[in-house]
């Protein structure tokens, strides 16, 4: 059954819109402003969850994985559309996935042979948003704005 992990991901998309809608909310230079806490900016860690996912999402269906770059994002306006176009994608993929235990064979950056079932993969998604989402309310914060809730119990309650 699809579900759990339908909805795990649902949170994730969830959660990532949460930053992205607060983000618009601040003043528009927040998003490039320089902060150098591990990214340089906040565009920078979300183009980097964009590479991280398009990556995951590639060995998932077994397919040659896209360069783990950092996309470059402009502004904000780009980041939506391009996060929200390949989520999309990622969550019809999913419903159509008849075996989330289904195990794929990938390499890593370094080229070394790994397994994993969709699943896994899918909660090492998950779990890479969530902590790049406290990066981002880190950097936010440092800023001296405030970050927005995006804890899975919030998303269960909403």
């Amino acid at each position: 059954m699809n579900k759990p992990y339908l909805q795990l991901y649902d949170y994730h998309i969830w959660a990532n819109e949460r930053v992205l809608n607060h983000l618009q909310s601040l003043p528009e230079g927040v998003f490039l402003q320089e902060v150098n806490l591990g990214f340089n900016s906040i565009a920078e860690v979300l183009g980097h969850l964009a590479a991280a996912e398009e990556v995951w999402f590639a060995r998932i269906k077994e397919e040659s994985p896209p360069s783990l770059v950092a996309r470059p994002f402009a502004n904000m306006e780009a980041a939506r559309q391009y996060m929200s176009q390949f989520q999309t994608e990622h969550r019809e993929y999913l419903t159509s996935a008849h075996d989330m235990g289904k195990v794929v064979t990938y390499h890593n950056t370094a080229g070394e042979a790994f397994q994993n079932s969709i699943s896994e993969i899918l909660q090492q998604v998950v779990n890479h948003g969530t902590y790049h989402r406290g990066n981002i309310t880190t950097m936010l914060r440092h800023l001296g704005h405030k970050g927005i809730i995006t804890d899975y119990i919030a998303f269960l309650r909403a």
